[in-house]
């Protein structure tokens, strides 16, 4: 009988013990907890960190956890703008970059004749941030003649042109703080002389982040 009662003991410790280990790495892999996907850098240092639960990126690890890959995103630039008779087109958006600016396109009739348009492309950008933006241009005559980029700085809230005619490639490299954005894009007429010409633009935006140890709820505000 003490026998028995000696083994009841130490089996009900034994799992007692095993009982309280469990608990205090329940969800934990080799002894390392979790942190959410939007926890800074300096939170995450050691730990997992758990997929985006909610947004375009839910189910995946957001990147700035991950060494060696580009942070930033994209976006496609493509407008089919129509020609208005004998007057300017409306200004439309072609990218809002938080952070950077605004780029901008209009499609004008050339022609001063009426029912023939020509069409004139012109592309602008306009910075948003207080200290302005780095900028450099290069646009398809520049490369065919062999000539560097412009580079100067766009101020805040004054429109800066980029492109004033139609069939033409443009680059464009803006920076401001952390941020650095490439668009490579080209414009071409459509239909052009005749009653219903057209601006194409197209071409694609490239924003890249420097790695920050924010979370993301503070790097996402405004974008």
């Amino acid at each position: 009988m003490v026998v028995a009662l000696i083994a009841l003991i130490v089996a009900s410790s034994g799992t007692a013990v095993a009982v309280v280990g469990y608990s205090r790495n329940a969800g934990a892999v080799d002894g390392k907890s979790a942190v959410s996907a939007s926890s800074s850098i300096a939170r995450a240092k050691g730990r997992l960190v758990a997929t985006a639960s909610a947004g375009p990126n839910r189910g995946r690890i957001p990147h700035r956890y991950l060494s060696g890959v580009m942070r930033g995103g994209s976006t496609s630039l493509t407008r089919y703008l129509h020609v208005v008779d004998n007057a300017d087109g409306p200004v439309v958006p072609l990218a809002i970059i938080p952070e950077i600016g605004r780029l901008d396109a209009q499609c004008r009739d050339q022609d001063p004749e009426t029912g023939v348009e020509s069409t004139q492309t012109v592309v602008t950008f306009t910075a948003s941030e207080p200290g302005g933006v780095n900028i450099s241009r290069l646009l398809g005559r520049d490369i065919e003649s062999g000539r560097n980029a412009v580079v100067s700085t766009a101020l805040k809230d004054q429109p800066l042109p980029i492109l004033s005619f139609a069939d033409s490639l443009f680059q464009l490299v803006l920076q401001a703080r952390d941020r650095t954005v490439f668009i490579n894009g080209a414009s071409r007429s459509d239909t052009n002389l005749t009653a219903d010409a057209k601006c194409l633009i197209f071409g694609i935006g490239l924003r890249v982040d420097q790695e920050d140890s924010r979370p993301t709820a503070r790097r996402e505000r405004g974008r």
